[in-house]
């Protein structure tokens, strides 16, 4: 079964403000192959960029688009495959964007593997995978601490087990840092996971008074509350707090993660699969989060596409658990067609071949962003 043809599908909201919601613009990659069989997966990157990585022409050695390098491989051949895009690339890779976008290709691939199998991604993975993922809302802090209820109340309603609020207001006031935690606690009662995502506000020092305040809210986990790249921070912060630490989203290679994990002790951490090379690189970083101790769990702040790896993926783990994203951007809440259903406190998934999922084609023609 040959590749034939990658669609990098760029698709942006008319309206794009600069806040910390990666809803509003998305790159989806569909892969055609001779088949007939197509698959889909999600790059989270610079959309921009990602899509020009994607259909840039062969030039000299080294420094090829994506879909040149891949268009007539054997879609089931991941290890050729993996390894020509990474040789292809290696002048501006393989990292960063040029990561991003192989992670889109992946979790295509993958899709692929499942629908010719006639089997779920999970039931790839592990035969005996998980039908059932435990799912936490995953919104941004409003603006003050006594609008929270609103979001609160609904995802109670909703059957939420686990919460997540994250960034802006958060960082610069201690008080109102405390405010918006506390306000989280009250809204959603006792039983309610709550997690905090800092949103790379403060240096370690700063991030452990933080804690020192929080602590009393029953904080399940603190995110991303450093730098993400600062190793030697994470680990003073790991080692000394008494709220669980996460993070790890913005990394692409496993490299960096084996860093990240061996030298900065995070007790979480999360790889995006729109960023560490798809479903295949989520493996081999959940692989390295055992020998640590670490828990992974997939960020997932993007569109439905997203969403399905990620639930696929945490599916055959050994604690299934994965983000789900409420932010109200149709291209988070409508683009993606599934089945999967959300009730008390999971996602439940279908046995349908491959991710399960497909584009509205409606949306997209409605923000597909014009050449």
């Amino acid at each position: 079964m040959k590749i034939t043809h990658i669609e990098a599908i760029h698709l942006r909201l008319p309206k794009v403000v600069e806040a910390a919601d990666g809803t509003q613009d998305c790159l989806i990659v569909r892969v055609h192959t001779d088949a007939g069989i197509t698959g889909l997966g999600e790059v989270v990157s610079c959309s921009y960029v990602a899509k020009a990585v994607i259909e840039a022409p062969r030039s000299a050695p080294f420094r090829h688009g994506l879909s040149a390098i891949v268009t007539g491989m054997d879609a089931l051949d991941f290890d050729t495959i993996h390894n020509a895009m990474i040789e292809g690339v290696s002048w501006y890779g393989p990292g960063g964007v040029a990561r991003q976008a192989m992670s889109g290709i992946d979790m295509a691939l993958w899709d692929i593997w499942g629908k010719a199998e006639g089997k779920a991604v999970r039931k790839l993975l592990r035969e005996d995978a998980a039908d059932t993922v435990p799912a936490y809302a995953s919104v941004l802090w409003p603006k003050r601490p006594e609008l929270v209820q609103e979001s609160a109340s609904a995802f109670l309603a909703q059957g939420y087990q686990s919460v997540k609020y994250g960034w802006a207001p958060m960082g610069p006031d201690a008080d109102l840092d405390e405010a918006l935690v506390a306000a989280a606690r009250e809204a959603l009662g006792p039983d309610v996971n709550l997690m905090v995502d800092a949103g790379r506000a403060w240096n370690a020092e700063t991030a452990l008074k933080r804690v020192a305040r929080f602590e009393k809210y029953n904080v399940f986990w603190l995110e991303e509350p450093l730098h993400p790249f600062d190793v030697q921070g994470y680990c003073e912060l790991s080692t000394q707090s008494s709220i669980p630490i996460a993070g790890g989203e913005a990394m692409t290679l496993v490299s960096e993660y084996a860093n990240l994990l061996h030298n900065g002790k995070l007790h979480f951490v999360q790889p995006d699969l729109g960023r560490v090379g798809g479903i295949t690189g989520g493996l081999a970083i959940e692989k390295l989060a055992k020998e640590t101790g670490a828990r992974a769990v997939p960020h997932a702040f993007g569109t439905g596409v997203l969403l399905a790896a990620s639930a696929q993926w945490a599916a055959a783990s050994e604690q299934p658990l994965t983000e789900y994203t409420r932010a109200p951007s149709p291209l988070a809440q409508k683009l993606a067609q599934h089945e999967m259903t959300f009730r008390n406190g999971a996602l439940h998934l279908t046995d349908q071949p491959g991710l399960g999922v497909d584009l509205d084609e409606d949306v997209v023609a409605e923000f597909r962003v014009k050449k």
